[in-house]
């Protein structure tokens, strides 16, 4: 699959005629179908779980993850039997133009995890699909269907590249990312992965070539960084919101990933200018575990 198709939107928007979103909750022993799948659909399980019937195929979607569903075939859906199941869904509806794309298409991964960014997209599409300007908001609404099209291939490729690795290391980096704000010592890292402290960073050395403390900070560096280009918030409150111990902690660290102060970083987030990139290692952070 060649990347530079999925980096041309016309592409995509092409086939897109519109989208919308919604969320269901349905009771324990819950079932739905069957029914002729109108539509590409992305289901999204936040609780409970799913077994799917496709055609002839069976699919477990549990809870976090986003299954992608394509028009034309029949289905079945078996909800979990102890428990609600809550639900998002983004219906993207395609027309018949470019048999090539939609081809393309079907060949994406069945199911990946669901991300906080798929939530975000999730949510925005569903605020479109109920504004009182929905007859107007086609263009949005095709355009965010594209954006969710794209973010699936990206993930998808991204869940490939983490499949490879120690399952140790994917819990943590899962860890991290959730928690990201909070108080997270490598011990705690290393309980909830199910190994050592010093066997998880021999893990992380093999497979990220640093140690997860690093890991960690560039993670709460990254969501600092974002702060900075497209918020107005004080230093101490991106602090404190993205983990750091005090402001001149978080003014050396963000010194030592990106090279720019914060002023200056923030300050090219509102010129509109590109900020350098965030790097993994600097010898002023060598004794963090």
């Amino acid at each position: 699959m060649a990347a530079n198709f999925w980096e041309d939107n016309g592409n995509l928007l092409s086939i897109v005629s519109d989208a919308s979103a919604g969320a269901t909750i349905y009771p324990p022993g819950g079932r739905w179908g069957p029914r002729i799948q109108p539509n590409l659909q992305l289901f999204i399980v936040h609780t409970g779980h799913c077994t799917l019937h496709v055609d002839d195929d069976v699919h477990f979607v549990p809870a976090g993850r986003v299954l992608l569903l394509h028009p034309g075939h029949r289905e079945d859906f078996y909800f979990a039997a102890n428990m609600e199941t809550w639900h998002h869904w983004i219906h993207i509806e395609l027309n018949e133009r470019r048999p090539d794309i939609r081809a393309m298409l079907e060949q994406l991964p069945g199911i990946i995890p669901l991300s906080d960014a798929m939530n975000h997209l999730t949510d925005t599409l569903q605020a479109l699909t109920h504004s009182s300007s929905v007859d107007i908001q086609r263009d949005l609404r095709c355009t965010l269907a594209v954006a969710a099209i794209r973010l699936y291939q990206t993930e998808s490729q991204i869940e490939r590249v983490e499949a490879g690795k120690h399952p140790s290391v994917i819990r943590a980096k899962a860890e991290m990312r959730r928690r990201y704000g909070e108080p997270l010592s490598l011990e705690e890292l290393a309980a909830i992965s199910n190994v050592s402290a010093e066997y998880l960073i021999r893990l992380f050395h093999q497979y990220e070539s640093v140690t997860p403390m690093r890991y960690l900070w560039k993670v709460r560096v990254d969501h600092a960084l974002e702060m900075l280009r497209s918020t107005g918030l004080a230093l101490a409150e991106i602090a404190e919101r993205t983990g750091f111990k005090s402001v001149y902690h978080f003014s050396r660290m963000i010194k030592s990933f990106s090279g720019q102060t914060a002023t200056e970083i923030r300050r090219s987030g509102w010129n509109g200018t590109s900020a350098a990139p965030v790097r993994c290692f600097d010898t002023e952070e060598r004794s963090e575990r």
